[in-house]
Formats: C-alpha cells, structure tokens, sequence
C-alpha cells in the first residue's frame, strides 16, 4: 500500500466502527489532541476524550437502528507526514429490518498526521450548505 491507500483506508474504518457502533474502534483513528468542527451543537470538540463522548453519544442515539456511512468525490493529498482528505459523506440510519428511517449528506475535511507508522485525524471539519432564503441547513445533495 501507498500513503494515499492508507489514509483511504481510514474511511473504511469510519464506515465499519460506526456500523458497527464500536467507539473504540472508531476513536483509533484520531490523534490525542484531535480538533473537531462538528455539524452538530457546539463549536468545537477538542481532544480525544471530548469526541469520544460525542461518539458515544451518536452511537447511543442510535438504539437499534444502524448507521450506513458512504463516501463520494474522495480526494486525498499526501505530503511526507500529512495528509488532507475531503468527501461527501452520506450518512443514514437503517432499521433492524433493513428499512432506510432516514439520511443525510455532510460535506468532509481531515487533516491528518502520520506518528509512529500510523495516520491519525489531528483535525476534522464537517459542514453542510445553508440556504441564502431560508437560513436552513441543507442535508441533501
């Protein structure tokens, strides 16, 4: 694999944890001192142990339903120990039956750094279009 195949790889990791709802899993990807701009709620999330509660706290939202996370329009730039990734991610929820219950598109950035052979997001950026009528946040593309 190259650089730009294993910071890929990351996304995988993204979709399967958050399927999966497995927090700890999800979390190896991040770096200590990670920075989030998340969609949802605040400003901003910093550190490792901040987004790790907000992850618990989407998972747990969840109940049964399970996420299905999908990337379009990847773009991955690599030099030397960084890295920066930008996507579309599709984001929805399927009940225990099979049934889509909802869905959503947010816009994607991560700034990642390679420590000791392994890339880790140090900063993540999510957002959505807003409406110039309406105010309101556009969540499909």
């Amino acid at each position: 694999m190259n650089d730009s195949d294993d910071v890929r790889a990351l996304l995988a990791v993204y979709s399967e944890a958050a399927h999966a709802k497995d927090v700890d899993r999800f979390m190896t990807m991040y770096a200590p001192g990670v920075r989030v701009f998340d969609l949802w709620g605040r400003w901003e999330v910093v550190g490792a142990s901040a987004w790790r509660e907000s992850i618990t706290g989407w998972f747990g939202s969840l109940d049964d339903d399970r996420v299905v996370v999908d990337f379009e329009g990847v773009e991955v730039s690599v030099g030397g120990d960084l890295a920066a990734v930008t996507a579309m991610v599709g984001y929805s929820a399927d009940s225990p039956a099979g049934e889509r219950i909802r869905q959503m598109t947010n816009r994607l950035t991560w700034v990642l750094e390679r420590a000791d052979d392994m890339w880790r997001v140090t900063h993540e950026h999510t957002s959505a279009p807003v409406d110039d009528a309406t105010g309101a946040v556009i969540l499909a593309r």
